[in-house]
C-alpha cells in the first residue's frame, strides 16, 4: 500500500443484507490486509448490533467511515440512534465470574476498546460519532 490515504464509506440502514455487503465492502478495502477483516468485521457488526437494538431510530441510518494511511486505521462509526457514549456508558463487564452468571452487557464494548488502540465520541447535530483508531503493522 502506498502512502496515499485509502478511504471507504459503507451506509447501512437495518437491512438483512447490510451484513453481507459489509463483509463485502471490508473485503475489498482490506485487500492488502486480510488480517483485518473479521475483527474491524467483528467491531462494526457489534456497533450496529447495539445502534439497531438500543438506538431507538424511527429510520436508523449509519455511516461507517474507513481510513487508512501509512500504519494507521481510523474508522468512524456514525448513527442517528438516541445520544449514547459507549465508552463511557457502557456497563462495565463482569470478568471475573463464570459465563453461567455472567451479567449481560458492556463485553462488546470492552472488546472493541481492547481491539483498538484509541476511541473518542462525539455528538454532533443529533449524529453520535465514535471514532477508532488502530495502528497496523
Amino acid at each position: 500500500m502506498d502512502n496515499e490515504n485509502q478511504v471507504s464509506v459503507i451506509l447501512l440502514s437495518k437491512k438483512i443484507e447490510d451484513l453481507t455487503y459489509l463483509t463485502e465492502q471490508l473485503n475489498d478495502f482490506f485487500k492488502d490486509h486480510m488480517a483485518l477483516v473479521n475483527p474491524i468485521n467483528l467491531i462494526i457488526e457489534e456497533l450496529y448490533s447495539n445502534s439497531i437494538n438500543y438506538g431507538k431510530a424511527k429510520n436508523l441510518e449509519v455511516k461507517v467511515t474507513l481510513e487508512m494511511k501509512e500504519h494507521a486505521l481510523k474508522i468512524k462509526y456514525e448513527d442517528n440512534g438516541i445520544a449514547f457514549n459507549p465508552l463511557t456508558e457502557a456497563k462495565q463487564p463482569d470478568l471475573e465470574s463464570d459465563l453461567e452468571v455472567h451479567a449481560i452487557g458492556g463485553l462488546g464494548v470492552h472488546f472493541i476498546k481492547n481491539m483498538t488502540d484509541n476511541q473518542s465520541y462525539q455528538r454532533i447535530n443529533e449524529i453520535n460519532q465514535l471514532i477508532l483508531e488502530k495502528e497496523i503493522n
